[in-house]
Parts: structure tokens; sequence; C-alpha cells
């Protein structure tokens, strides 16, 4: 498989036709999904920390559905710290690795409590810190709980972006990186928001359904279905 990367910036004050389709792509995506959003439901930057740790290879529709009754038991990082391991267990026991994401809550609201006074961080070098916390995680909190600038990469930010050929890696890091380069800054929560919402309805991983996409023009992957 073979992918066209876009080279952004490479003059300054010139961004070139690869910036002008970029651009394009995100004013399409913007008008196909006016309504793209992070699926899963909070209330507070710490409900989003503790969902996204849960919804990791996990249907976020799944954790919605488990996570109101564990804040009802543990509303607050103190709470969740002091949690038997059981009872939070018996909560999120539908949730794929739900053992392991348990310790994790745990020990990442043991370590708040601890270090940052109970309150979530507001940069991506505290909250990978915490235990169960990654980049991308990080990146989810920052960018839908404060409104800093950050973009996620899921599994369907990083396949879209290589289909589309906005990237020619498969590390989320360097991907990460190539959309930064990308697009605006002022536009990086709303575009991770638009890739994630082409790939979870449209450019599925097995079965892409290419003739209902949006940006099919733009699109260089070459297994594209025309």
């Amino acid at each position: 498989m073979s992918f066209i990367k876009l080279n952004f910036y490479e003059m300054e004050g010139d961004w070139g036709m690869e910036k002008h389709q970029a651009l394009q792509i995100d004013e399409i995506l913007e008008k196909r999904f006016p309504d793209a959003r992070l699926m899963l439901r909070f209330r507070n930057p710490f409900e989003l920390l503790v969902v996204t740790i849960l919804a990791a290879q996990a249907l976020d529709e799944r954790v919605n559905e488990v996570s109101p009754r564990l804040f009802e038991k543990y509303p607050d990082p103190q709470a969740m710290a002091e949690a038997n391991p059981e009872d939070m267990e018996s909560v999120i026991r539908s949730i794929s690795f739900y053992r392991q994401k348990g310790r994790h809550i745990r020990e990442m609201s043991e370590r708040m409590v601890r270090d940052f006074q109970g309150e979530i961080p507001k940069t991506v070098d505290e909250l990978v810190r915490l235990p169960g916390v990654g980049r991308k995680t990080a990146n989810i909190v920052l960018a839908n709980a404060y409104g800093i600038p950050a973009i996620p990469v899921d599994t369907h930010v990083a396949r879209v972006s290589q289909r589309l050929g906005l990237t020619d890696s498969s590390n989320p890091d360097r991907i990460e990186l190539d959309l930064e380069n990308c697009f605006p800054r002022e536009r990086w929560i709303r575009i991770s928001h638009l890739l994630g919402f082409l790939g979870r309805f449209i450019c599925q991983a097995k079965q892409p359904r290419c003739r209902e996409c949006p940006v099919k023009e733009l699109c260089p992957y070459p297994e594209k279905m025309v």
C-alpha cells in the first residue's frame, strides 16, 4: 500500500496546492458532519479522563452505559482512589480489560490527589505521568475538557489520515505531528472530530464505503472502491 504524503509549510506564506487540499477536506467534512463530537459522555475533566481510560479497546456505547453508576459510587478523585477494587470491578466488569483499567483508574486518582491536589493537569507532560494515561488520552482531555488545541489520534483518525494521504506513518505520535502541520491550530480539535466521524461511519477498516465518502475525489487511497 502506498500513500501520498502531503507536505505543508514548505515556504513561509505559501501553503501551496497540498495545503489547499487539506483545507478542502476540512471544509467538506464540516458540511458532512456538522454534529461531529466526542462520543463519550462526561460532566467534568475528571469524568472525561476516567471514561477515556475505560474506552481503550472498548465500545464508547458500553462505557456510556457503565459510567453513570461508576460516578454515582465514586464521584471524585478521592473517592475513586479509596475504592475497593472488587466493588469497582463489579461496576465496570462488562468493559474489556476491566481489572487492569480499574487499577489504572485507582492509581491515577491517587496520583492526582497526591501530586495535583485532585485537579486534572492541563499539559500533556503532566497528564502522561498519571497511570494509564498515554498521549492520546491526554490530548482527548486537553481538547474536550479544556478546549486546548490538540489532535488525539485514535484508530479512526489514524486510518483516515493514512488513506487521505495526510501522513505516511503508522506511529500515532508522528501522525499527530503530521496533522498539526496540515491544519491551522484553531482547527485541530475540530479536525480530530471530523476525521473520527469519517472513519467511524464511512471510511471503516474492513469495508470502507468509498462511494458514500464526501472527500473521495481528494482521496489517493490505492484500494479505494470506485
